[in-house]
């Protein structure tokens, strides 16, 4: 799905048509048994797959720790991507994870990590009421750091128990 164009003309006033985007509209739906199977044939680049466990994984660790929300990423009503994101108590205060994050191969290249990246975080932040969301990531990841430097995260000089280093963006 691209975005369309669609150009409107004034019969009062021919030389100036006006132009609006129509645009599918970006959601965040929790995983339920209607878009299930869908996100489960989601695919990533082979490059990909070992920066990310498989969403069949990311459920069912969902599923075993309640603290994780999986959510599907929509365009229109196609299933584009998926995340996950939670509350934990950690060194000795509540840190907000944006935890898993991935864009369908079919859906890439068309700026949608960031415009999806961009949703969840502004519904983290109003969620939460958090001053301050926590990510890790694989240290040659390049592609994923690129994203999160431009969204404005900052590598907090952290790892994880994975050896993923640790980035925060504040409010």
């Amino acid at each position: 799905m691209a975005v369309k164009a669609v150009i409107s003309v004034s019969l009062d006033d021919l030389t100036q048509p006006t132009m609006t985007l129509a645009a599918p509209l970006l959601s965040i739906q929790p995983i339920n048994n209607t878009n299930l199977d869908a996100l489960l044939k989601l695919q990533l680049n082979a490059d990909q797959k070992g920066f990310i466990e498989s969403i069949p994984d990311c459920l069912k660790e969902a599923e075993e720790d309640k603290r994780y929300t999986p959510v599907a990423l929509c365009y229109g009503q196609q299933v584009a991507g998926f995340a996950m994101y939670g509350l934990f108590n950690e060194c000795q205060t509540q840190r907000v994870w944006f935890d898993r994050f991935l864009i369908a191969q079919d859906y890439q290249g068309r700026g949608l990590g960031k415009a999806f990246a961009l949703l969840l975080l502004e519904f983290l932040f109003c969620h939460f009421q958090c001053q301050q969301v926590f990510l890790s990531v694989y240290p040659n990841n390049h592609a994923a750091i690129a994203l999160y430097h431009k969204l404005g995260f900052e590598f907090t000089g952290e790892q994880d128990i994975n050896g993923e280093q640790v980035m925060s963006l504040c409010s």
